[in-house]
């Protein structure tokens, strides 16, 4: 009984929960925000973009490629079904 009654109050606890975040997500309060924050970022964008320096690449030959699988390949053992038996 006492599980049940556990149960039922996660289970509450779970619909009220996500019945909040849903309202507060669908909120005009929070479209607002969200909206003003997005054209206040698309503006001051281009000022910043510009401002950042630019820096060489240094990435060439850093990868070192292994053919690592044609080795593993040619270690295995081959295993035939009728053989084991």
């Amino acid at each position: 009984m006492v599980k049940k009654i556990r149960n039922l109050i996660y289970s509450l606890l779970l619909l009220i929960f996500i019945f909040l975040v849903v309202k507060y997500y669908f909120s005009s309060f929070n479209i607002m925000n969200t909206n003003k924050i997005r054209s206040l970022n698309s503006v001051s964008s281009p000022d910043f973009n510009l401002s950042l320096p630019l820096l060489k690449n240094d990435t060439n030959d850093i990868i070192e490629f292994k053919n690592d699988v044609n080795t593993y390949q040619k270690k295995k053992k081959k295993y035939k079904f009728w053989n084991l038996l």
